[in-house]
């Protein structure tokens, strides 16, 4: 079954859809949307998908006998999932405090880099690296101040009253969109690598895949979700994970994704890359011949990243946006999907291939909003 947010069906996903008889759950208007009957006694170990994080609620209020709300509600709640995984990292730092109790917290016995960020997430919205003692104190200052922060979302996707801190994992970031088949196998449909701009850098900007990224990181990607599989008895149930190597090898989990993709359809990169639709794969319950896949690609690097304006501005505010202006800025553009108005504060998805990495550090310095004419500039004119 599939708990589909109507605000935006991305192609590929749609393309999916035509295809499967797989039941359809319209979010808004609480029903079945393809003949499927309401009020089915679905099986406990059903597979869903989603494609918005607002589906989750609705998951919790209307299917709660569902395995996957068991599992869900552990993914969905980053300080859960860190005591689930405390026992298999027992040097990793981690505590979590509400939002007026940080400032109680003694700064000196941190131990330093650490990530600040919501227990109850969203993207990276609201995380924070944290260098030192005098910078947690002024970013606490400035949450309280603030009463956390003002966002578009609801809640029960991103709530600034509980926070955590946890160790700052040096290493490849990666991105992983999988299943858990029904013997509790993972299946991995995408693998991509974040890049930042530096160290400071917590955005969503850029992640990339390419030939060699899979054969570096597939296998023991792999084997690691084997083993956070077999941890949680779990199967039968998509995610998007993201995970830190360090320089040891070592595989640490940063947060699980429940029931969905690489958000925005983010996921579809996959598609430009190595031809797997993952809805379609999931859906089905097939299995990527990866080595197959990886033997039929060429060498250069296949990348996304999400055009945003900024954090205190909303649709609203926004005049025009230069969309012709922003794809001339690529050498190689794959495809530029325009989201809908009222989608948090990114604007548009753009996929794009290179041959070499300079054409994403250049996307890494591009400062969107000059591209954008907001109501109070045109006024100004």
């Amino acid at each position: 079954m599939i708990l589909l947010d109507p605000l935006y069906i991305s192609p590929m996903l749609e393309q999916a859809l035509l295809k499967t008889t797989t039941p359809m759950y319209d979010i808004d208007q609480k029903c079945f949307i393809n003949g499927s009957q309401e009020g089915v006694n679905w099986p406990q170990d059903q597979f869903i998908v989603i494609n918005s994080e607002h589906a989750i609620k609705v998951l919790t209020e209307q299917f709660p006998h569902l395995n996957a709300v068991q599992w869900t509600n552990l993914f969905k709640n980053k300080a859960a999932l860190r005591k689930h995984l405390a026992t298999y990292f027992p040097n990793f730092y981690f505590q979590e405090s509400t939002l007026h109790d940080l400032s109680k917290i003694d700064r000196a016995s941190i131990p330093y880099p650490i990530i600040l960020k919501p227990a109850i997430g969203y993207s990276s919205v609201g995380v924070q690296k944290i260098k030192d003692a005098e910078q947690f104190t002024e970013v606490v200052q400035q949450l309280i101040a603030n009463d956390g922060l003002a966002t578009s979302y609801s809640e029960d996707i991103l709530n600034f009253q509980t926070f955590i801190l946890e160790t700052y994992i040096e290493g490849q970031e990666l991105a992983v969109d999988a299943y858990f088949n029904t013997e509790g196998q993972p299946i991995i449909l995408n693998l991509f690598a974040r890049m930042f701009r530096d160290e400071e850098d917590m955005s969503d900007r850029i992640y990339y895949t390419s030939k060699h990224v899979l054969t570096e990181y597939l296998p023991v990607i792999e084997a690691y979700l084997r083993e956070l599989g077999q941890s949680l008895q779990i199967n039968n149930y998509p995610f998007h994970i993201e995970l830190r190597m360090d320089a040891q090898g070592s595989v640490i989990p940063i947060e699980v994704n429940p029931l969905r993709f690489a958000g925005v359809g983010t996921t579809e990169l996959g598609v430009h890359a190595y031809q797997i639709n993952p809805y379609e794969y999931a859906l089905w319950q097939w299995e990527p011949d990866w080595a197959q896949k990886i033997a039929a690609m060429d060498d250069r690097i296949y990348s996304f990243t999400c055009a945003e304006f900024d954090s205190h501005l909303t649709f609203a505010d926004i005049e025009q946006i230069d969309h012709e202006q922003i794809k001339a800025q690529f050498d190689h553009l794959l495809e530029y999907r325009v989201l809908p108005f009222d989608y948090g504060t990114a604007f548009a998805v753009i996929f794009f291939v290179s041959d070499s990495f300079s054409q994403n550090e250049r996307v890494l310095a591009m400062d969107f909003m000059s591209f954008i004419t907001t109501k109070q500039q045109a006024l100004s004119y």
